[in-house]
């Protein structure tokens, strides 16, 4: 009965944040805040990392994916810049990082979960996963990007060569990468503990 019930939870919360991820995606300034000629600053990485952190790492990937997909599927559909066509339209660069997302933050969470002591308290488990999944999904953007376009790196910031694209491309993204990673730390243990609270009830 109590594997039943746990299976229930998990494919309701499941649901739950796959719906939140979709209209996250699609609608503006949901999950997304766009800035002309960077890449978009989003919130989205918070609700797989929660559904990563609540229900574990392969749930988190799936969620990951599925954030992954929707952002494929708006670059095609609801692109409102040219760097989210050229980058996001790419497989590689739009699922890829969300997927891994997802799974680092639930290999994160349980590692610390099981070795380390346990007065450690659930807000600083879910920080630390908060923090290194977006930081993952910053550092495979950049990575698959570079190793995309290193040979054409002028298609992605102007001006640029070879020899100096990745650097770029890390102060490009790194105002938003702090943004994301603080944002995440912050709100991933604030509902992470409210939904596992739920969960026990």
């Amino acid at each position: 009965m109590g594997h039943k019930r746990i299976s229930a939870y998990q494919i309701s919360i499941v649901g739950i944040l796959s719906a939140l991820i979709i209209l996250q995606t699609f609608i503006p300034f949901m999950g997304n805040i766009t800035i002309p000629g960077l890449p978009a600053l989003t919130i989205v990485h918070i609700t797989v990392i929660i559904g990563a952190v609540i229900l574990g790492p392969k749930q988190g990937a799936l969620l990951g994916g599925i954030w992954g997909t929707m952002s494929l599927i708006r670059a095609y559909t609801q692109a409102t810049d040219p760097l989210t066509i050229l980058l996001f339209r790419n497989p590689l660069i739009a699922i890829i990082p969300r997927i891994l997302v997802g799974l680092v933050a639930g290999l994160v969470f349980n590692y610390i979960a099981k070795t380390h002591r346990k007065d450690l308290v659930g807000v600083i488990k879910m920080s630390a996963a908060g923090v290194l999944g977006a930081l993952t999904n910053t550092c495979l953007f950049v990575l698959f990007t570079w190793m995309m376009y290193i040979r054409q790196p002028g298609t992605v910031i102007p001006g640029s060569s070879g020899a100096n694209l990745g650097y770029l491309l890390i102060v490009m993204v790194l105002g938003n990468a702090v943004v994301e990673m603080i944002s995440a730390g912050v709100i991933t243990p604030i509902l992470g503990q409210a939904l596992i609270r739920f969960k026990r009830n």
